[in-house]
C-alpha cells in the first residue's frame, strides 16, 4: 500500500470545493481495479490536499494509477497535482519513531 499526496490546483479567485466534495470528486474518478482503497482530505491554505491510499505492488505503479485518476478528475472538473508518495509501512515506522525522542 502506498500513500500518494495530491493537491488541488486553485484558480485565481476560485473557491476550493469542501472536503466532502473533494473526496466525492476524486472517488468519482476512481474505477474498479485502480487500487484506491481510501481517500483522506484536509484543508491546505486556500487549497485542499488529499491522500490516496493505493494498493499496488510498486511505488511506480501506485503513482501511475494515481495520475490516471487525477487525469480523469481533471477531464470533468478541478485539476489536482501529485506531490509525494510513500509506502505505508515506512509512514507507520516514521510515526512510531516520533515518540522515541
Amino acid at each position: 500500500m502506498y500513500l500518494v499526496n495530491v493537491r488541488l490546483a486553485v484558480v485565481d479567485g476560485g473557491l476550493s470545493p469542501s472536503l466532502p466534495e473533494t473526496r466525492a470528486l476524486l472517488w468519482a474518478a476512481v474505477r474498479p481495479g485502480d487500487g484506491v482503497e481510501h481517500i483522506y482530505a484536509q484543508p491546505c491554505g486556500r487549497s485542499v490536499e488529499a491522500v490516496l491510499f493505493v494498493e499496488r505492488p510498486t511505488l511506480a505503479e501506485a503513482e501511475r494509477c494515481c495520475d490516471t485518476v487525477l487525469d480523469r478528475c481533471a477531464a470533468d472538473g478541478p485539476r489536482f497535482s501529485r506531490h509525494s508518495s510513500v509506502p505505508l509501512p515506512l509512514f507507520v515506522e516514521l510515526l512510531g519513531g516520533q515518540g522515541e525522542r
